[in-house]
């Protein structure tokens, strides 16, 4: 039995080792991760400073947080304008209909004065012999 004992040691000690590698590695690379994005901050703050930018896929590509907190922006504005838009349509609308006249008035009783009817059953002394009928 003292011969499985000392492989189950050996075994967990292999483990260990192999996991505290993997952390070690994991830690180091997760420092020059962010010494990356730090340098890279650093020299886009320096850039902008200097009047030279990054281009918009590289920037976003680099920061996406950056990149969608842009868009939720011009999302934004970009709704902003239509709703002023439709607004300022819907008002030239309300103008234009209160400078043409409201249509729910009745109409001028001088205006249909005019207006003769084509048919009448009115067939008396004051009626249009062309416009009757024959009876």
């Amino acid at each position: 039995m003292g011969f499985r004992k000392s492989n189950a040691t050996k075994t967990t000690k292999a483990k260990e080792a192999v996991t505290d590698q993997v952390n070690e590695r994991t830690d180091d690379l997760m420092a020059a991760l962010d010494a990356a994005r730090e340098a890279i901050a650093r020299a886009s703050a320096a850039a902008s400073r200097k009047g030279a930018e990054l281009s918009k896929e590289a920037a976003d590509k680099l920061m996406p947080e950056r990149a969608r907190q842009r868009r939720r922006e011009a999302a934004r504005r970009r709704n902003r304008r239509l709703l002023a838009g439709a607004a300022l349509l819907s008002a030239l609308g309300v103008v234009a209909a209160r400078l043409s006249g409201s249509r729910g008035a009745e109409p001028d009783p001088a205006a249909s004065a005019g207006v003769t009817p084509l048919h009448t059953n009115d067939a008396g002394a004051g009626a249009d012999p062309v416009r009757t009928p024959p009876s």
